[in-house]
């Protein structure tokens, strides 16, 4: 049987509490069946809880040393690039053909550059737009906890599940 499937047999069981023309000791011998088939089927199922966890972290741990890798990667050839450049110009040659590709010293467009933000008029600076407001919920829930109403916001506890070593 399905986990759930016990469950709700397990709520059905625990429903009669001696309404029905079944024993209560029938009731109690099978309701211990249950818990531990419960039991079985919810330590399974916390052992793949773990374990895909597991999993998920070595993933998370890969994909940020390749993440690393890559930058390390894209640097090196960034240094490489500007190493050929800087020995074409000194040379004076501005492309180069090959049989796979073709290398070519080219001019990029001009770039504003910055001395000091400081001297710059005021029309000529960009104001960003201030985030829009949100709730303070560390506010809210100290108003809350101390008997303020508030329309639209309460307190709510949930539950999680833990699976401890």
């Amino acid at each position: 049987m399905k986990l759930f499937e016990l469950a709700v047999q397990h709520q059905h069981l625990m429903a009669l509490d001696g309404s029905a023309d079944i024993p209560p000791e029938v009731i109690r011998d099978t309701l211990e069946g249950l818990e531990g088939e419960i039991r079985d089927k919810a330590h399974s199922i916390a052992c793949m809880v773990r374990n895909i966890e597991a999993e998920a972290d070595a993933v998370a741990e890969a994909a940020k040393e390749l993440a690393e890798r890559s930058k390390r990667m894209q640097r090196r050839a960034d240094e490489m690039k500007n190493y050929l450049l800087f020995q074409l110009q000194a040379c004076g040659m501005t492309r180069l053909p090959f049989k796979e590709f073709t290398v070519a010293v080219r001019d990029n467009p001009e770039a504003v550059r910055i001395n000091d933000d400081a001297q710059i008029p005021p029309e000529f600076m960009a104001t960003p737009e201030p985030p829009p407001p949100s709730p303070d919920k560390k506010a809210l829930k100290a108003a809350l906890k101390t008997g303020a109403e508030i329309p639209g916001v309460w307190l709510e506890r949930g539950q999680r599940l833990e699976i401890k070593a």
